[in-house]
């Protein structure tokens, strides 16, 4: 069907209004489980150290009436570190942002810290529980990069396994 000649729609109006949701939806998964769960701690050190300590093997444990008895070997705890990493973001928002009306958020700088801190979580996560794991040597021109848990992963882990849960769980939250 044709359109009546002179008809004026939208094709050619101007000024008509956006149809913009009030709203931003992310569609990044910003889910940190480890870093969730993990227990949070203070570092007064850019070297934080810790001591680990496990159970013997349980044994059927009886012993003889009136046997004397040896001394139980005694084994030390195992003294285990990590260095602190710096992550950082920077944020410039002019003062004319912050005064206009911005669809689906009040405060671009408010909106954007805290997009910023879902990020760097993100990235302490990764750093946590990544691919690149290895805790790494530094000086004053690298950076210091830290490796949770495959340092922690070694022969003396599977055995102590539940001290170290204990542990993350007692500092990191």
């Amino acid at each position: 069907m044709a359109q009546p000649s002179n008809t004026f729609d939208t094709y050619d109006a101007v000024g008509i209004r956006e149809d913009l949701a009030d709203v931003i939806y992310n569609i990044s998964p910003t889910e940190t489980p480890f870093m969730t769960n993990a227990a949070k701690g203070t570092a007064t050190n850019s070297l934080h150290e810790w001591q680990t300590d496990g159970l013997r093997a349980a044994a059927n444990n009886f012993q003889i009436e009136g046997d004397d008895y040896g001394g139980t070997a005694i084994i030390p705890t195992d003294r285990l570190n990590n260095r602190t990493q710096i992550s950082a973001e920077a944020i410039i928002i002019s003062g004319t942002d912050r005064s206009v009306d911005n669809a689906g958020r009040g405060d671009e700088l408010a909106y954007q810290l805290a997009k910023v801190g879902k990020s760097l979580k993100r990235d302490m996560e990764v750093g946590m529980v990544g691919v690149e794991q290895a805790k790494l040597r530094f000086n004053h021109l690298s950076s210091q990069s830290k490796g949770y848990l495959l340092y922690l992963i070694n022969e003396k882990f599977i055995e102590n396994i539940f001290n170290y849960y204990n542990y993350i769980c007692m500092h990191f939250t």
